[in-house]
C-alpha cells in the first residue's frame, strides 16, 4: 500500500541509513507471525516500531468489526511514532502482514538523540511531514471519487511509488480504498480484461498505468 519512509520508497541515502542502524542499535528485536497484533489502539504511546523486514498493516475496526486500512508499511518504516511525539495513546491497530521483525524503540531513547544534535531531528521533522503529505494527498485524491476511480487512482500511485509488481491482496485494496470486496473484485475483474492489470495471488501486477490515470481522472 503507502509507504511512508524514503527507506522504502528509494531506498535510503547514506545519511538516512546511518538513522536506521542508530534506531537499530538503540532498540530490541522482536518476531512476530502473520496475524499477530504488534500495537493496539489506546496502548500507551511509550515506544514505536521500526520494520527490519516484513509488512504491517495498519488499520482501526468499527463497531460491527469492519476494518479500515490506513496504510500497509514495510522496511524501514516507523509505525507508533506519531502519538509517541503527540503524547497520545497509539491511534491504529498495527498488525503483522505475514512474518515480521521488528525493533522497539523506547521514546526516551529517542529524546536522548533529539538532545545529541540535529541530523536526527532533521530526519525524523522529514519523514512525518512526508507521512502527513501522504495522508493528505490520499483524502483529498479519492474521497469523492467513484469506486472504480479510486481503485484506479490508487493502484496507479502505488505503482509510481512502488513499482509495476505490488503486494496487496483484493481484501486490502478494499479496505484501503473503502469500498466492499466484492466491488473490488467486480472493478478488478474489468481492469484485467481490458489488458489494465494482471491478478496474481497476493499480487496485482500493474501492466497500463496511463489506462488507470485515464479511470481516475
Amino acid at each position: 500500500m503507502q509507504r511512508t519512509y524514503q527507506f522504502s520508497e528509494i531506498g535510503p541515502t547514506h545519511a538516512e541509513g546511518q538513522m536506521f542502524a542508530t534506531l537499530v542499535k538503540l532498540g530490541v528485536r522482536k518476531r512476530f507471525t502473520s496475524g499477530s497484533q504488534v500495537l493496539h489502539r489506546g496502548d500507551p504511546g511509550t515506544g514505536f516500531w521500526l520494520i527490519e523486514s516484513g509488512h504491517v498493516m495498519a488499520c482501526r475496526f468499527g463497531p460491527e468489526g469492519e476494518r479500515t486500512l490506513f496504510a500497509v508499511l514495510g522496511p524501514g518504516d516507523l509505525i507508533g511514532e506519531l502519538a509517541c511525539f503527540a503524547g497520545l495513546p497509539q491511534q491504529v491497530h498495527a498488525i503483522a502482514e505475514g512474518e515480521v521483525q521488528l525493533v522497539w524503540i523506547e521514546m526516551v531513547q529517542v529524546e536522548r538523540l533529539l538532545e545529541e544534535g540535529p541530523k536526527f531531528a532533521k530526519w525524523l521533522l522529514s519523514a512525518l511531514a512526508n507521512k502527513l503529505r501522504l495522508a493528505l494527498d490520499r483524502v483529498e485524491g479519492v474521497q469523492n471519487l467513484p469506486a472504480k476511480a479510486r481503485i484506479a487512482r490508487v493502484l496507479s500511485d502505488m505503482a509510481a511509488n512502488e513499482g509495476r509488481a505490488l503486494k496487496i491482496t483484493q481484501q486490502q485494496l478494499a479496505d484501503f480504498v473503502g469500498v466492499s470486496r466484492v466491488t473490488t473484485v467486480q472493478v478488478l475483474s474489468q481492469f484485467a480484461a481490458e489488458g489494465l492489470i494482471e491478478r496474481h495471488y497476493r499480487q496485482i501486477n500493474v501492466v497500463d498505468t496511463p489506462g488507470l490515470t485515464a479511470y481516475s481522472e
